[in-house]
C-alpha cells in the first residue's frame, strides 16, 4: 500500500544538519505513512554515509538516491528530475537537507486543511528564520521582509497567484500539496532550468488552484548556510547572475502563459525586479533593446541608472577599481 505523503528532500554537503531533518521527516510517522525521498548532489562532506546509515536503519522508508557528479551546476531541476517521477505518496512535502521541521504533527494538520479548503492544491505554513551564523536572532519566517507584512495577516487563509507574489518568500520547508497537482502542469515548466526552484513551483501550483496558508509555525530556515542557493548567488560573477536571471524571467513568462494572463500585472511585478537585477549585470546597453528592460531602466533613481551606465561601458575590473577608490 503506497504511503499518504511522500517526502522530497534534496541534499548537498549537509553533514552537520541532515540527521536533524531526518528525524523530523520520521516523527511524522506517528500520524501519517511517508516515504523519504532523498537525492544527494554528489555530497564529499560524509553526507551519503549518513544517508546511507538511514536507508539501512528504515530501509521501507529512506530511499536515497546518490550522484557522482553535481546536478545543480548544471541547471537542473532537482526534485522535479530526480524525486517527483518516483513520489508515490498522495500528497508532496517538501524540505531541504539544511532546513527541518519542528512539529511532529506538521503533515496531518496541513492534509486536514487542504481537506477543508477544497479549491486549493497547496499549503504553507509559518516557520522561523535560523542565523547559522549567530549573528542575528531567531525570527518568524513570514513576513520575510517588513514591508511585506501589509499583504500578511496571522490566520489561516487562501492565497490565488497574485496574492501570493506579494509575499517575495516562505518556507519551503512548508510546502504540501497533491501530486494530482503535478499532473496539470507542463513538464517543460518544471523541468527547464530555473534557479528559483521554489518560487517556480508556488507560481504553478497557485496557477492550478490556489494556495492556502495554515497559520502554524512548523519548520526552520537556516539562514547564512554554506550550502544555501542565496549563499551561491552572493558569490556568483556577473555572468552568473546574468543567467539566472533570464532563466528566472524565462520561467515567469511560462508561468503567465500557463495562468493564461489571469495574473499578469503581479507576474510583471516580479519581472521587473529580475530586470533590474540584470541591468546592473549587464555588459553593454544592448540589454536596452528589450522594451521591458528599458521601461524599468527609465524607473531607477537617477545614481541606479548611472551605476548602470557605468558598467555597461567601463571594463568590470577598471570599474572595481574606481568603486573601491570612492
Amino acid at each position: 500500500m503506497p504511503p499518504l505523503v511522500s517526502i522530497c528532500c534534496v541534499t548537498y554537503n549537509h553533514a552537520d544538519t541532515v540527521e536533524q531533518a531526518l528525524e523530523g521527516f520520521l516523527a511524522q510517522r506517528g500520524d501519517v505513512d511517508v516515504e523519504i525521498l532523498i537525492h544527494d548532489d554528489a555530497s564529499a562532506d560524509g553526507t551519503p554515509e549518513i544517508l546511507r546509515r538511514y536507508a539501512q536503519q528504515y530501509p521501507d522508508v529512506v530511499k536515497p538516491l546518490f550522484e557522482t557528479e553535481n546536478q545543480y551546476r548544471k541547471g537542473t531541476a532537482m526534485d522535479a528530475t530526480f524525486n517527483f517521477p518516483r513520489a508515490t505518496g498522495e500528497y508532496i512535502a517538501l524540505c531541504e537537507g539544511d532546513d527541518y521541521w519542528i512539529d511532529p504533527h506538521k503533515l496531518k494538520k496541513q492534509i486536514d486543511c487542504l481537506s477543508e479548503h477544497p479549491g486549493c492544491t497547496f499549503c504553507f505554513t509559518n516557520g522561523f528564520v535560523l542565523d547559522a551564523s549567530g549573528s542575528t536572532p531567531q525570527r518568524p519566517f513570514i513576513p520575510y521582509y517588513p514591508e511585506e507584512a501589509a499583504f500578511f495577516t496571522p490566520e489561516t487563509r487562501e492565497y490565488d497567484q497574485s496574492g501570493i507574489t506579494r509575499l517575495s518568500f516562505i518556507p519551503t520547508a512548508s510546502f504540501l500539496f497533491p501530486r494530482t497537482a503535478l499532473k496539470s502542469v507542463p513538464p517543460e515548466l518544471l523541468l527547464s532550468p530555473c534557479p528559483n526552484g521554489d518560487l517556480r513551483l508556488k507560481l504553478l501550483l497557485t496557477a492550478a488552484g490556489k494556495a492556502v496558508y495554515l497559520h502554524d509555525f512548523t519548520c526552520v530556515y537556516r539562514f547564512n548556510a554554506q550550502s544555501s542557493a542565496m549563499a551561491r548567488w552572493g558569490a556568483e560573477s556577473a555572468e552568473q547572475t546574468r543567467l539566472r536571471c533570464e532563466q528566472t524571467l524565462t520561467m515567469l513568462r511560462g508561468v503567465n502563459a500557463f495562468s493564461l494572463g489571469r495574473h499578469r500585472a503581479a507576474l510583471s511585478t516580479l519581472m521587473d525586479g529580475q530586470y533590474r537585477v540584470l541591468l546592473e549585470a549587464a555588459p553593454t546597453f544592448g540589454l536596452l533593446k528589450d522594451p521591458d528592460a528599458k521601461r524599468v531602466y527609465r524607473t531607477l533613481p537617477p545614481a541606479r541608472r548611472l551605476k548602470c551606465r557605468m558598467k555597461m561601458v567601463i571594463p568590470p575590473r577598471v570599474f572595481r577599481f574606481f568603486r573601491r577608490a570612492l
